[in-house]
């Protein structure tokens, strides 16, 4: 044998070692792939139900937030009521002041003017005497 003989033949070996060197990389590079897509399944599967129940709590929160602003949108009509009510009774409640005090104004000019007269009397009388009225 020759060195070209020896030196083809452990060429050919050592071809033949990375072939089964490849072919035994090739089948741990597939079964992790595989590895991988089970685990992308098991995840997956896993993963389903938890955004099933997160669209669910996202519809009842957005039923929820829809209740919510309905109810503050009959809150703020009722507040707006109310502040409409107290500002009529609060007109109402201006003029019945000012008709009192127009009506009431004049009475007690009255009343005074009548106090007076009085006094002033009271004062002649004991001024005169008393006795000119009596005889």
């Amino acid at each position: 044998m020759d060195t070209i003989e020896i030196l083809t033949v452990i060429l050919l070996i050592s071809a033949s070692i990375l072939s089964l060197a490849l072919v035994y990389f090739v089948y741990k590079f597939i079964k992790s792939v595989r590895s991988i897509g089970a685990d992308i399944k098991a995840l997956s599967d896993k993963l389903i139900p938890i955004l099933k129940s997160t669209f669910v709590f996202l519809e009842k929160l957005t039923r929820i937030t829809d209740e919510a602003e309905s109810q503050l949108q009959i809150s703020k009509s009722i507040v707006v009521d109310i502040r409409d009510r107290a500002d009529k009774i609060l007109k109402v409640e201006t003029k019945i002041r000012n008709g009192i005090s127009e009506a009431a104004v004049p009475v007690l000019n009255n009343f005074q003017a009548i106090n007076k007269g009085i006094s002033v009397f009271w004062k002649t009388l004991k001024a005169t005497g008393r006795n000119n009225f009596v005889e």
